[in-house]
């Protein structure tokens, strides 16, 4: 019966320490994270229902004890994960204004690819130099009818 007692002041007592030590955090928001390939993390935000708002996509830079200074992913994959994310379906059909191909443009050493569909738009904005170091860094999928909080 002690022995039991004992035992349950300790797991208590460590629970109470691990709840404490997170506690110290609460002055900062909270973000939500998911990592959708190997070093790649998609973070949601979300509307006041609840609803997906937006969505960003970046390389994680320390993982595993190293950090990654590689800091672009290939288009292709990129291009897979929003498919995942965001299906055609979901997306609408695309707005054509400007006609039929994303719009890029260019600042400095950044370049930012905007791609519109009826119910989301898709902004990619990545590194414009040299073709051994260009790539893109960030994705990001915002939901037109959707007020994020």
């Amino acid at each position: 019966m002690i022995t039991r007692f004992i035992g349950s002041a300790c797991v208590a007592l460590l629970l109470f320490a691990g709840a404490a030590d997170r506690g110290r955090f609460t002055k900062y928001k909270a973000v939500e994270a998911y990592e959708v390939r190997p070093g790649i993390l998609m973070m949601p935000t979300y509307t006041g229902d609840g609803q997906v708002c937006e969505i960003v996509i970046e390389r994680n830079h320390y993982v595993g004890g190293v950090a990654n200074l590689y800091t672009t992913i290939p288009r292709e994959e990129v291009l897979k994960i929003v498919d995942e994310l965001v299906p055609a379906s979901e997306r609408g059909p695309a707005d054509t204004k400007l006609g039929d191909r994303p719009v890029s443009l260019y600042s400095g050493n950044s370049v930012t690819t905007f791609t519109d569909y009826a119910n989301v738009s898709i902004n990619i904005v990545g590194q414009a130099s040299s073709p051994g170091n260009a790539g893109d860094m960030v994705a990001l999928i915002r939901w037109k009818n959707r007020k994020c909080q």
